[in-house]
């Protein structure tokens, strides 16, 4: 009886903890690549757009840099409360000079991201 009732201790402690240190998961940031040492901010952009009843908006941000730059870092995180959106990497990226990101919104919903493009 004692094991048993230990057991079912065990089990209430190890569950409670887990949900403890379990995050929300719900933000959708794009990172794409590192920003190391040395790299500077080439470019950065506050992206928003409201939403409209039951439809899906899509806008793409295209960055072109000189001949000698590389990216090394596309980030691109949400600001405020989450609206579902998706941001990705479409063209260019890590080791280019150029990079093209869309931005998707879920159905009837807007998104507002912060978008920052490091590099050498």
């Amino acid at each position: 009886m004692k094991f048993a009732l230990s057991l079912v201790l065990l089990s209430v402690l190890a569950f409670n903890e887990a949900a403890l240190l379990k995050g929300p998961s719900s933000r959708a940031n794009l990172n794409h690549g590192y920003i190391q040492p040395g790299d500077r901010l080439l470019y950065r952009t506050y992206f928003q757009r409201a939403g409209i009843a039951n439809a899906v908006q899509t806008q793409d941000l295209v960055y072109r840099g000189n001949l000698t730059t590389r990216i090394s870092a596309v980030v691109a995180q949400e600001v405020g409360y989450t609206q579902y959106a998706n941001a990705w990497v479409i063209a260019g990226g890590m080791g280019y000079n150029y990079t093209t990101v869309r931005v998707q919104t879920a159905r009837g919903w807007g998104f507002y991201y912060l978008i920052d493009i490091w590099g050498r």
